[in-house]
């Protein structure tokens, strides 16, 4: 009986798939891959269980190319480069902050594309 146990966990262990368990080890926090699948939710239409797949999908495509750290720092940048204003110039006016931003972005079309995510409209 505990040799069908061991079996049975064997089994399962075996059909995971790879990509979830590089998941865990890629350094992202927690916090991070929920923030990041609930904002991409938001911004997208369908079911939630289709989005919560296609947007950790897209996480998992970004972690594959930044680390934690550097996934933070480019889609910070990217995000922050529109800030208006006097405290904005200091990424505007960079250009270092321009390559990463356009870097982050075209990862993340790339990530969305791969993963089958669009916004309404896109691509009709």
């Amino acid at each position: 009986m505990q040799w069908t146990s061991i079996r049975l966990f064997w089994a399962f262990a075996a059909a995971v798939p790879a990509n979830l368990v590089a998941a865990d080890m890629s350094g992202y926090s927690t916090v991070m891959r929920v923030e990041f699948v609930l904002e991409c939710m938001q911004e997208h239409q369908g079911s939630q269980y289709e989005l919560m797949n296609k947007c950790s999908c897209v996480l998992d495509q970004l972690a594959k190319r930044y680390t934690a750290e550097g996934f933070v720092e480019a889609r910070t940048t990217a995000q922050a480069i529109s800030i208006a204003g006097e405290r904005g110039s200091v990424l505007r006016d960079n250009e270092e902050s321009h390559r990463l931003a356009s870097e982050y972005r075209e990862s993340l079309v790339r990530a969305k594309s791969d993963c089958f995510l669009r916004r309404p409209n896109e691509g009709e």
